[in-house]
């Protein structure tokens, strides 16, 4: 009976070291405390105006023309990657004091990058 309630207390004491590491290692690319959270101000491929709005969550939301996108993003590297919920994804590059969108399209890109201004 000792022996097997040592085993018992290695194998929990593993347990409980391995799932205490995993929560400090905090995932690349987390949203929270991120300077991209915000809203910006932007062109789509079209070159008509579109709005971005980035969440502390994780969630993206936007407009262009009379359309609702929804979707969500992270952050990688020098960017922010927004997937898109139709097959689009955004991508927007701080550069010093300035942004730049790019648009893709299944992969690819779709057009040259364009200014976007955070607002808020």
């Amino acid at each position: 009976m000792d022996r097997f309630l040592s085993k018992a207390a290695v194998i929990l004491g593993a347990a409980f070291f391995a799932l205490a590491l995993a929560s400090c290692d905090a995932p690349s690319g987390d949203a929270d405390n991120s300077e991209f959270v915000g809203k910006y101000m932007t062109e789509d491929t079209q070159g008509k105006e579109m709005t971005i709005t980035l969440d502390d969550n994780g969630s993206a939301s936007g407009s262009r023309a009379d359309e609702s996108l929804s979707g969500s993003w992270k952050e990688e590297g020098d960017s922010a990657v927004i997937t898109w919920s139709d097959d689009w994804s955004t991508k927007i590059t701080k550069d010093g004091d300035t942004y730049m969108k790019s648009a893709y399209k299944g992969g690819s890109q779709d057009g040259a990058p364009v200014s976007a201004k955070k607002v808020q």
